[in-house]
């Protein structure tokens, strides 16, 4: 398999840009093309990085289609599915949570199906908020046999005096 390599993709600059690459999906890619760069076969590679030699091999076709913009611009898996909400609905939805009116996300899915007729699961809602990074309202834990007033002395500077020994 033969790649015309650009002028500027040299193993070096592979090499760079794979070093500087923070995106999970794109870094292998990078990896794969050094390698194949520096003259290892499509199955090196496919060794070194722990994937099929065909998926490196199509790395390389979408390099010799377009260089590296491909190789980059591409994302990991798909887009997924379409939202149940639209982006206003969704506004709409952190905006009622950040008024403090729900307790539950339980409450919210009611409110949310009798608004918009829209039924999450009780999973999806909470990834939905998490999505809208609405955070849970939750009190701190606290010891049942917890002493307030010992506490509140001690936040005070009124805790036991220190012991001493004596001689």
């Amino acid at each position: 398999m033969t790649v015309e390599w650009a002028a500027a993709d040299d193993a070096a600059g592979l090499y760079a840009r794979y070093r500087r690459e923070r995106r999970a999906d794109v870094r292998p890619r990078l990896h794969a093309l050094w390698l194949v760069r520096r003259g290892h076969t499509t199955r090196e590679a496919a060794e070194v990085l722990g994937v099929d030699e065909r998926t490196v091999q199509r790395w390389l076709a979408w390099y010799r289609a377009g260089g590296l913009v491909p190789i980059e611009g591409r994302h990991a898996g798909s887009q997924g599915a379409p939202s149940f909400l639209t982006a206003e609905q969704k506004a709409e939805v952190a905006e009622e949570v950040a008024t403090g009116r729900f307790r539950t996300a339980a409450e919210i899915r009611r409110w949310v199906q009798e608004r918009w007729g829209v039924s999450y699961t009780e999973g999806g809602m909470y990834a939905l908020l998490k999505r809208l990074r609405c955070a849970p309202k939750v009190p701190r834990p606290v010891h049942e046999k917890a002493d307030h007033l010992a506490q509140a002395r001690w936040k005070k500077g009124g805790s036991h005096p220190a012991l001493t020994r004596s001689a």
